[in-house]
């Protein structure tokens, strides 16, 4: 693996690679822009998502016209917003750490963080929901704090992967 670099692959692996990135972080950003709307990226908008509006103390009746009111989530919302997240950014950070493993230049130690965690936040970040949901409005400082982790990991393998992939190749050694 140490004499494979970005840099060194054929063109059309690299424009395979940059085009799976590209798309990934699009659909990756619309994501973060649907949590935004959602919770306002605040622990209390993430507290107020998962357990209701009145639960949270927000006065609904003082709400704007154009803010929603937010339900208490059902075992089966929470299950299904879950399994679903758990396996899509699993295979997500599994695709896009497989091709940042390959970058040059990088030390080792931040190439290992960078790649692995992602899996952890994922596992904090959505345990943090069930544990906000029927334990603790606290826990949403666990969820921002994983999920701005999983996001600022995920750019910088991102941004650092396309640059390996769009730069010129390496000499033929």
């Amino acid at each position: 693996m140490a004499d494979i670099t970005l840099r060194a692959l054929p063109s059309v692996l690299r424009r395979l690679f940059a085009a799976f990135l590209i798309v990934a972080a699009t659909g990756y950003t619309l994501g973060v822009f649907f949590v935004d709307h959602t919770t306002n990226a605040t622990p209390a908008g993430i507290t107020e998502r998962y357990i209701g509006s009145e639960a949270s103390g927000v006065d609904i009746d003082a709400l704007p016209p154009d803010r929603e009111i937010q339900y208490e989530k059902s075992p089966a919302e929470m299950l299904n917003v879950t399994h679903t997240h758990l396996i899509s950014l699993a295979l997500l950070f599994l695709a896009v750490g497989g091709i940042f493993a390959f970058t040059s230049n990088i030390h080792q130690w931040l190439k290992s963080f960078l790649i692995i965690e992602p899996f952890l936040s994922i596992i904090a970040t959505f345990g943090g929901i069930w544990l906000l949901r029927y334990h603790s409005p606290s826990w949403s400082i666990l969820i921002a704090v994983s999920g701005t982790l999983m996001t600022i990991c995920f750019y910088a393998m991102v941004g650092i992967a396309l640059w390996q992939l769009l730069g010129r190749r390496d000499p033929v050694q």
